[in-house]
């Protein structure tokens, strides 16, 4: 028998479809359940086509076994396509809304349509079944075979192909190409038989469709799920830290600007020239403590991942402060209370030099421990994270004794060549002192700020930025981009305008694309995501913004290997006359700002 070598192969891979499928723990959707019901019904269907062949071999064809399978068989074909319609009639009206929502407006009639086949069903028990032997081919005759030809074949069919049309606007979409497989292999299979009637397809097909759909079906890994769930609120808790780490940033921005502002309207009223010097002294540490506070901490636009200064050693920052603040504690006098806090949202490993950090952070507290009496002294530990860098933003505040302003400024000023000569390899840690502690800290990258008041206590700042080790975390949302990606094949769109309501214009206009888009006003983001691997179909860059120029910006992306994004310039009317060198430069086509709406729809039309 023909049918034989085909059951067989049918049986192989519909047995590794069922390990695969259930062999990982899914979503429980009304789609997910549906599938898994198909899959068991086809297995059911394929072991009755063995257990038919076996049975025809052993010229068992004139039993009640037999009678029985082929009963069971029709049975499994009109139960089959009940449920695929079913499906066809779940994909075609479900669309974005809740399985909750859908089966509350449509329950009704999916339980029409499922009582109607399971009566059939029932009903084909009892309808006369004959067959003739004809050559090797069996024919089956009788009412139960017209029932099951009529209500499989034609009302299925028909009912699906009256669900296309309705739904006709969606027929493209992937999860309609089972049903179009079904139709046009079951045309096949029908013109097969008849050149061949002993070689049985009908079973085989629904199994080559339900192993078609696992392609179709959205099938999202549970584990994924839980972690979107664990990623979620790991956002939360980071959202409360940069909450209160932006509050007290704000309360150390607003400090220095009111004192600017008191003795500004101080110093118009002052005549003594030594009063003027000392007043310009507090100036420029109120100064230097803003620019520290805007360029040094909060200006995340400056992050240059191939500046950054890498160390090949790992430590975990956890467990780092613990150490840290265990030892303080132990050094902290009796009246002085001393606090340690950190960001939840700091990565747990980075690449550093963690003998040298817990060395320069050890000094600054050791040093608070010895001008206070009483009090407090507060460690508090907060990050930004770009890239893949985390800006460490390490702050200690003490109630002591403070220094004057001279002593602030004379270590603040130190510039690297002053520090040449301090040797910080070999030094014991009761000697360490501010000078040598600002050496280590250049050393590692970073840079620290010191206000102080006297009688009133001290706060020293450390800025760093240090690399991220890649974790699990960070593999686990690598694989949700991927599967973001799967999940949207749209076209990537990247918009880089320093001009806020210019960028917010271009971006509404490329929404008209539906494509995913990107956008950013710092020009570091450009070459940035595109070296941590972010593919883009096309790049829009402003020519003039502060730091960098539409060219730079270009010109760094051509040194990155594998670049081959278009990217496109956008131009003053100044300009105009020069597109040919911009063309020539390598952008791949300019944009003129007085036409800004129809030339980006141009670029759309041109690159999509």
């Amino acid at each position: 028998m023909l049918t034989i070598p085909v059951t067989i192969i049918t049986m192989i891979y519909m047995l590794l479809l069922t390990v695969v499928y259930f062999g990982k723990e899914r979503i429980s959707t009304i789609e997910n359940k549906l599938y898994a019901n198909i899959i068991r019904l086809s297995c059911f269907g394929i072991i009755l086509d063995s257990v038919s062949c076996m049975l025809v071999i052993e010229n068992m064809i004139n039993t009640v076994y037999f009678r029985f399978v082929t009963l069971l068989i029709f049975i499994y074909y009109v139960l089959w396509s009940g449920l695929f319609l079913i499906y066809i009639y779940v994909i075609s009206f479900k669309k974005n809304n809740s399985d909750k929502d859908f089966y509350k407006k449509h329950q009704r009639n999916i339980k029409l349509i499922a009582a109607f086949y399971l009566l059939c069903a029932l009903v084909i028990i009892f309808l006369p079944l004959n067959y003739h032997v004809e050559n090797t081919a069996i024919f089956p005759e009788g009412a139960s075979v017209d029932l099951t030809y009529f209500v499989a074949g034609f009302i299925s069919i028909g009912a699906m192909l009256i669900l296309m049309v309705i739904n006709r606007k969606e027929i493209k979409s992937k999860k309609y190409v089972p049903l179009y497989a079904l139709l046009i292999l079951l045309a096949v299979a029908t013109v097969i038989q008849k050149l061949n009637p002993g070689l049985i397809l009908t079973t085989a097909v629904e199994c080559f469709i339900t192993f078609l759909m696992y392609f179709t079906v959205e099938n999202p890994d549970v584990q994924l799920i839980r972690e979107l769930y664990k990623n979620k609120k790991i956002i939360e808790k980071s959202n409360e830290d940069t909450s209160r780490f932006l509050f007290r940033l704000t309360g150390d921005i607003k400090n220095p600007v009111k004192q600017l502002l008191d003795l500004s309207n101080d110093m118009i009223k002052m005549n003594d020239k030594e009063q003027l010097k000392e007043a310009a002294k507090y100036i420029n540490s109120y100064s230097t403590q803003l620019d520290y506070l805007i360029n040094k901490t909060l200006n995340i636009s400056n992050v240059d991942t191939q500046k950054l200064k890498i160390f090949e050693t790992r430590y975990n920052v956890n467990n780092l402060f613990k150490e840290i603040s265990i030892h303080i504690k132990e050094e902290s006098k009796e009246n002085v209370e001393f606090n340690y806090n950190i960001d939840g949202s700091i990565p747990k490993i980075l690449y550093g030099d963690a003998i040298k950090l817990k060395q320069a952070i050890t000094a600054l507290l050791l040093e608070s421990v010895s001008h206070t009496e009483e009090g407090f002294i507060n460690l508090d530990i907060s990050a930004l994270t770009k890239y893949n860098v985390c800006r460490l933003m390490i702050q200690i505040e003490d109630s002591g004794i403070g220094m004057d302003i001279e002593q602030v400024n004379s270590i603040l000023s130190l510039e690297a060549e002053d520090l040449e000569n301090i040797d910080i390899e070999n030094i014991e840690e009761n000697k360490i002192n501010l000078k040598i502690i600002k050496k280590i800290i250049n050393v590692l990258g970073g840079s620290l700020l010191i206000k102080s008041e006297v009688n009133k206590g001290t706060t020293f700042t450390i800025v760093l930025d240090q690399k991220i080790v890649e974790t699990q975390d960070n593999v686990i949302n690598k694989r949700l981009e991927t599967y973001e990606q799967s999940l949207y094949t749209d076209k990537k769109f990247l918009v880089i305008d320093e001009d806020e309501k210019e960028l917010d214009r271009i971006v509404e206009i490329l929404k008209e694309t539906e494509a995913i888009i990107t956008s950013s006003v710092y020009e570091r983001d450009c070459i940035e995501k595109v070296r941590s691997k972010n593919k883009y179909d096309l790049i829009i860059l402003d020519d003039e913004m502060p730091n960098y120029s539409a060219l730079n910006i270009l010109q760094e992306l051509q040194k990155i290997s594998g670049f081959k994004t278009p990217v496109v310039v956008m131009i003053n009317d100044n300009k105009e006359g020069i597109k040919l060198q911009y063309l020539k430069d390598g952008f791949a086509d300019c944009i003129m700002k007085s036409k800004l709406e129809s030339e980006i729809r141009r670029i759309i039309k041109r690159f999509q």
